[in-house]
């Protein structure tokens, strides 16, 4: 339905529908409007009940406008979202050649960064993410993926999920990964993040050093609809043989980054939980 709604209703539909929905699920899923309120304590500090909840349900508004635009990427209007990036660097990383791995998380517009890297710069692109439990919803995002120009590489049902992914790269690729989900079975390393410690995957930096490719973080605002920021960190480089400590390094690094971008925007952390 949800699907269905943003990929053949009419505009009004995805421009307006997304911000009842966001209130409506704020009000019917408890457990995870009490996540969220924890989430905004760590970015924001302990504030009036009146700010809190009235960002609670920020957050739940700005995720089912992320989750419609994402569902109707193949809409006219979507292919035509306004797109700016912030940082010349990162520019500059995306028109050159060689491969690149682009660190993201559960962060405002994330799955619309991989399409747009792939239509602006003409770079082939592979999304790395663990499989999502529910077959149907891994089909349906799959195949939404697929014909916005994206290739999905399922990680961490088997030690050598990783190898297209390493192919792709020496090819001069695309690797977008999630850096703030740990694949089962996956080795992760722990790093500070907004005052607790987060299980960061090491996956992603072992085959940024083995690649002898940049990882860059990257979080895409969502500004407005159909209005994407795209945000980027210093490109953090490894040696082809890192240690466990510059593993490590690396990944406090790109959660640095991650916080940074949290604290400026909180209600589009979407960690529920």
């Amino acid at each position: 339905m949800a699907y269905a709604g943003a990929r053949h209703g009419p505009e009004l539909w995805l421009k307006w529908s997304p911000p009842l929905f966001g209130v409506a699920f704020a009000l019917a899923l408890g457990s995870a409007r009490r996540q969220v309120r924890d989430n905004l304590r760590r970015a924001l500090g302990k504030r009036s009940l009146v700010e809190e909840q009235l960002d609670v349900a920020r957050t739940f508004v700005s995720y089912a406008g992320c989750l419609a635009e994402a569902l109707g990427s193949e809409r006219p209007e979507v292919l035509r979202a306004r797109r700016r990036i912030r940082d010349g660097q990162l520019r500059a990383l995306l028109a050159a050649e060689g491969g690149l791995i682009i660190g993201t998380a559960h962060f405002g517009a994330w799955d619309a960064a991989a399409p747009l890297l792939a239509k602006d710069f003409g770079r082939p692109v592979i999304v790395a993410m663990q499989a999502e439990a529910d077959s149907e919803a891994r089909a349906l995002h799959d195949a939404v993926r697929a014909r916005a120009g994206v290739r999905v590489v399922h990680v961490g049902g088997h030690p050598l999920d990783a190898l297209p992914l390493l192919h792709h790269l020496q090819d001069g690729g695309i690797v977008a990964v999630q850096l703030d989900r740990v694949p089962r079975g996956g080795r992760a390393v722990s790093v500070p993040f907004l005052g607790r410690e987060l299980a960061m995957p090491e996956g992603p930096f072992a085959l940024a050093a083995i690649a002898q490719v940049p990882l860059v973080p990257l979080f895409v605002r969502r500004a407005g609809y159909l209005d994407y920021e795209l945000g980027a960190g210093m490109p953090i480089r490894l040696p082809e043989r890192a240690t466990p400590a510059e593993l490590r390094e690396a990944a406090a690094r790109a959660a640095g980054e991650m916080e940074r971008s949290v604290r400026a925007c909180p209600t589009q952390w979407f960690e529920f939980g």
